[in-house]
This record gives structure tokens, C-alpha cells and sequence, in this order.
């Protein structure tokens, strides 16, 4: 994989727009990440790999300046990263406000299941994030761990992902066609944001 100077430039950037929405959320406690617009940006941008690499570096970034449970979640930021890919390609997930929500939404439901067994193994179904909240009120009510985690993703990440997803495609919409020739791909072409 060989990249320009100006599609390192952009990963450095999506890595910081990931980590500083990112990290603006998890200061917060809101129930939702909001921390893979990057990725999904680099995905429609530069392609597969450079997808998974954006949402690598992001987590590495994060566990070192946020929280070190970023660390343990780079596993479902390279899904995300293949997913937007995947979805983008093979069924032009992102020619229509529509098919965005239809792939956010099950995006989200793809990155609830990645995510569950590292929070219920690793961090026993508390990893720091507002997503808590809901963990520990399905527990209250006499739900087993991996159930409640599971639930608690099955509301919080549909939302969060569908969320990331439209503010991806907005950003590419909203950019120059001048600046989004200058990354010109059979992916960009086929979902008609060329």
C-alpha cells in the first residue's frame, strides 16, 4: 500500500477528528462514541486498509490521552473500518440519506456484538463510558452480565452508529468537489458523491 503525502495528511487528521469527538463524549458520559467518523470518512476516502489503520491509530491515541480501555476496542474500530468499506462498495450504502441510516443502523448493531465480549471478559461489564449507565440498570433489574451488555449496546450503539454515519456522509457532501477530487476512487464515484 503506497500513499501520498496528502493521504498520510488526511489520516493524521481523521485520526484527531476521531480522538477529539471522541474524547469530547467521553468526557461528557453521553451514552453514545461518536468516535469512528474518521474512520468511516477514510473508508469512502482512501479505501479499505487506510479505514482500519484511521481506526487503529484513533484507539491507540486515545487509550494514551483519554482512557486506557480504548486500547482493548481497536478490534471493532478495524470492523467499522472494513464495514463502511464493504457496505459502500458492494451496495452504494452512502448515494442516499436512506441507505446511510439503513447501513448506520445495522453498523451498529454489527458493533454492539464485536464490542460485547470484550466488555463483559475484560472490564466485567463496566468499560467508563455513559453506555454504564444503561449496563447497570438491566443488572439491577436481575439481567445476566453478557445480556445486559448486549441490551445496553442494542440501544446505545444503532443510535451512535447511525449518527457517525450521517455525519460522515454530510461531511463529504459538504466538502468541495475540488477537495474530493483530489481523492477520486471507484468508491466515491458509484455512491454518486463525485
Amino acid at each position: 500500500m503506497n500513499l501520498s503525502s496528502r493521504q498520510v495528511a488526511l489520516i493524521a487528521m481523521l485520526v484527531a477528528l476521531n480522538v477529539t469527538i471522541g474524547g469530547i463524549v467521553h468526557v461528557t458520559k453521553l451514552p453514545i462514541f461518536l468516535d469512528a467518523i474518521g474512520t468511516a470518512l477514510a473508508a469512502l476516502l482512501l479505501g479499505l486498509w487506510p479505514a482500519v489503520i484511521v481506526g487503529t491509530l484513533s484507539f491507540v491515541v486515545a487509550s494514551v490521552m483519554i482512557n486506557p480501555v480504548y486500547i482493548w476496542f481497536i478490534g471493532t474500530q478495524a470492523v467499522i473500518g472494513m464495514y463502511v468499506y464493504w457496505v459502500a462498495n458492494q451496495f452504494l450504502a452512502f448515494s442516499s440519506v436512506k441507505r446511510v441510516m439503513i447501513a448506520g443502523l445495522l453498523l451498529g448493531v454489527i458493533a454492539g456484538i464485536v464490542s460485547a465480549p470484550v466488555i463483559v471478559w475484560i472490564f466485567k461489564g463496566v468499560s467508563g463510558s455513559g453506555r454504564d449507565l444503561i449496563t447497570a440498570v438491566l443488572l439491577s433489574t436481575g439481567q445476566q452480565i453478557y445480556k445486559a451488555v448486549i441490551l445496553s449496546g442494542a440501544a446505545s450503539e444503532p443510535i451512535d452508529k447511525l449518527l457517525q454515519m450521517l455525519a460522515a456522509f454530510s461531511i463529504l457532501k459538504a466538502l468541495p468537489k475540488r477537495i474530493l477530487e483530489q481523492f477520486r476512487n471507484p468508491v466515491l464515484e458509484r455512491n454518486g458523491l463525485l
